[in-house]
């Protein structure tokens, strides 16, 4: 797959490369050529005007055998063809045929030019030498009469193996140009795919459950984000994976706790249920006392299966909430109240400190009442007699903040992070006397989310626990 795409990548920048460097290397071409025949006419023209220069003196005086002799030698030294024409396209002197057996001259394109511009060229093919020419004319004047036209005749042959020439050069630019270019786009193709086929690696190796497994790409770029987004994705796949494992041991001990704590009171319920079918219904002190018994372990039992369907209400949907605006303060006030004949019972010292003016919130106030109420209930359990709880109600900018205070029994720092699971105790015995049923923190936590709020202990053996909620005003 990797190597389908580096060589679609490669593919297409070698393609891209080609057509570039052949178009390129047709304009510079046609740019050198025409350069080039340009240069060889300037350079024609230049050298005809000082050959007519020199042969002014002997056009005025009508020497043609001078002018022969002349011209024979300018066309050695130069290696080109010049001849000389006078004003009616009669030819003076030529450096390839004898001037007495050669045509008029008058009707050829560059000589007409020359005669009335100064200046002409052309190419065409030479009937002497039998071959196609480059020419170049200058008309020869003294003053403003006009003496003869000159002009010098290039083989075509030779210019254009000077442009081959130049066409080689272009040529092997292009070709090493080509081989440099390709080359790049090999690496930039490589430098881009291999991220992609370690990204493709690693992909696969999540997919096969290597959560630990991330990519190295160190650019900024798309890719570098792209990798960025896979290595958090695999983060947040090893998180759920990790808590979905804690999940599934939290619903085994879960399962485990639910078949307990309901087995225990039923099993006590059948049991005085057969004993008073027995002998037992006819003595009335003990069918008072089983009865007393059975009567307690269906509290019990209605009081698990009712904060099991609080726990599943919450856990479901959080749509379950009626919010209303109402003033916290006088909430706890109200459930601080209605504990105290608790607190007296145990001789418990409760204040609250209050610390702001306006402690209004939008929020499911029965539900929020059942958080604080097991709180201070809880506070009160663990607390030994004669000691102290302390309720603090701060007020915040977006929160408002209660802290329930005790200096109970406190909680080991080994269990602190468990007390909110569901059927958690840390002392079992002395919760089931109490009549807990452990549900109590984790239905707190689970109300306190549902409001977008925060929930935590800290706590001490033997030095008491201290219970944080906060929650947003609006």
């Amino acid at each position: 797959m990797t190597k389908r795409i580096i060589w679609k990548f490669f593919g297409a920048f070698a393609f891209l490369t080609v057509i570039a460097v052949f178009v390129l290397n047709f304009f510079v071409g046609f740019k050198l050529r025409d350069h080039f025949e340009q240069k060889i006419t300037r350079e024609l023209r230049s050298n005809a005007i000082l050959v007519g220069d020199i042969l002014t003196e002997d056009l005025v005086r009508g020497g043609n055998e001078a002018i022969q002799d002349k011209v024979q030698a300018f066309a050695d030294k130069l290696d080109l063809r010049i001849t000389v024409v006078d004003e009616l396209g009669l030819v003076l002197g030529d450096s390839e045929e004898a001037p007495g057996l050669m045509e008029n001259h008058a009707g050829r394109v560059e000589i007409a030019r020359a005669l009335k511009a100064g200046f002409g060229q052309s190419t065409h093919f030479s009937e002497t030498l039998g071959y196609n020419m480059k020419y170049v004319a200058v008309r020869v004047r003294s003053g403003a009469e006009t003496h003869a036209v000159v002009r010098f005749a290039l083989p075509l042959s030779e210019v254009q193996l000077q442009i081959r020439v130049i066409y080689r050069v272009v040529l092997l630019g292009a070709i090493v140009t080509i081989i440099i270019a390709l080359t790049i786009a090999y690496y930039v193709s490589k430098s881009i795919t291999s991220p992609i086929r370690r990204m493709q690696r690693a992909a696969e190796r999540i997919a096969g459950g290597d959560f630990d497994s991330r990519v190295k790409v160190k650019s900024k770029d798309e890719l570098g984000q792209l990798a960025k987004s896979l290595n958090v994705m695999a983060d947040e796949l090893q998180q759920q994976i990790e808590d979905l494992k804690k999940m599934d041991t939290i619903r085994t001990d879960f399962v485990a706790n639910v078949s307990h704590e309901l087995k225990t009171p039923l099993t006590l319920i059948k049991g005085y249920i057969e004993t008073l079918e027995g002998r037992a219904l006819n003595d009335k002190e003990k069918s008072r006392r089983f009865i007393a018994i059975i009567k307690e372990n269906a509290d019990r039992l209605e009081n698990i299966i009712n904060d099991l369907l609080s726990l599943s209400e919450m856990e479901l949907s959080r749509d379950c909430l009626n919010k209303a605006r109402f003033d916290l303060k006088s909430q706890i006030d109200d459930i601080a109240l209605g504990f105290g004949h608790s607190l007296e019972a145990k001789g418990i010292t409760l204040n609250v400190d209050v610390q702001g003016e306006d402690f209004t919130i939008e929020a499911d106030s029965d539900k929020i009442e059942h958080v604080f109420v097991n709180l201070l209930d809880n506070a009160i359990k663990y607390t030994e007699p004669g000691g102290r709880i302390d309720i603090s109600i701060r007020e915040d900018a977006e929160d408002a903040t209660v802290i329930v205070e005790d200096n109970g029994i406190g909680i080991a720092r080994e269990h602190i992070d468990r007390v909110f699971e569901r059927f958690y105790r840390v002392d079992k015995a002395r919760s089931r006397q109490l009549g807990g049923t452990g549900l109590g923190l984790g239905i707190a936590k689970h109300i306190v989310a549902a409001h977008n709020g925060k929930i935590r202990i800290e706590s001490q053996a033997g030095k008491g626990t201290k219970v944080f909620v906060t929650l947003p005003r609006e």
